[in-house]
């Protein structure tokens, strides 16, 4: 408990003032998952950056995309959990009651609300942008499996209609049958493989699909957190501005206060000076009588 001493010089308890640990103890917690929040937002960045890279070099099918996306998408969920746990404390932050806290706790906690409203507004747009990029790749993604599929369709049916013309005659349909060998020796070689990476290409734009609905998903959750903590903000704005404003009020005063010292120290030399002025005129005065009463 802060004290201050009264006007007898005696020490007293200061009104209005008084220690938190609860408080502090949030705030300590908060701002430090804060901090790890705000540089997994810089990751996630980085991670769309390179994301944009690939896309616009159409080089999307490189295995280092489909890394990166996994370490965006785990990033985003670390993000997620750790602003659920501080929204909790948050609450408990912000339902500590005025009067328990002083102007400098009062006015550190709406700074506070105020850092984690813009991290929340930084963790949205990044999302957004993710969204974006991984967007525009399943795109490019999906129109090139079609594009694939589409000549491997080609393929197949430009080898039956071969088939078909060359059925004349028996050294011909011999030929034809060592020919047909052939061609199902490649297709068998080959369609394994194919359809392997069209499998494997379909279920990964599937999935990209279905990170990029929850994510959208979770940025409306978000968006509730963030419109609840801009009603605090707003709320706790309006009596940090009235403190701040007493603050500079008590300040003014004080500034005023001290002219007026220093006036009434300027006034108070000068009449002192006077009264000199007057005692030795005095004395001399004083003197001269003397004398003449000696004569």
């Amino acid at each position: 408990m802060s004290t201050f001493l009264d006007y007898d010089g005696h020490e007293s308890e200061q009104v209005g003032f008084s220690d938190s640990p609860q408080y502090d103890t949030l705030k300590d917690s908060i701002a430090e998952q804060l901090f790890e929040i705000n540089g997994q937002i810089g990751m996630v960045k980085q991670f769309i950056a390179s994301l944009s890279k690939f896309n616009n070099n159409g080089d999307i099918k490189a295995k280092y995309v489909e890394r990166i996306d996994k370490k965006s998408i785990d990033t985003i969920h670390k993000i997620r959990k750790l602003i659920d746990t501080i929204n909790v404390q948050v609450t408990n932050m912000n339902n500590i009651e005025e009067s328990a806290l002083d102007k400098a706790r009062l006015i550190s906690r709406e700074k506070l609300n105020r850092d984690i409203k813009m991290s929340l507004q930084a963790f949205q747009n990044t999302q957004l942008e993710y969204t974006k990029v991984m967007k525009l790749i399943n795109e490019k993604a999906q129109k090139q499996l079609n594009q694939n599929t589409a000549a491997l369709r080609q393929e197949e049916e430009d080898s039956g209609n071969a088939k078909r013309n060359h059925v004349r005659t028996t050294k011909d349909h011999i030929f034809e049958q060592q020919m047909a060998g052939n061609t199902n020796q490649m297709v068998i070689e080959m369609d394994p493989i194919n359809n392997e990476e069209f499998v494997y290409q379909q279920n990964l734009i599937r999935q990209r699909d279905e990170e990029i609905q929850n994510i959208e998903q979770g940025i409306g959750e978000l968006h509730d957190i963030f419109r609840d903590l801009s009603t605090v903000v707003q709320q706790q704005g309006v009596l940090v501005d009235n403190i701040e404003a007493n603050i500079y009020s008590t300040v003014d005063n004080t500034q005023k206060a001290s002219k007026e010292l220093h006036k009434a120290m300027i006034s108070q030399r000068k009449q002192s000076k006077w009264c000199i002025y007057l005692l030795a005129i005095l004395s001399i005065f004083l003197f001269f009588m003397f004398l003449v009463v000696l004569a």
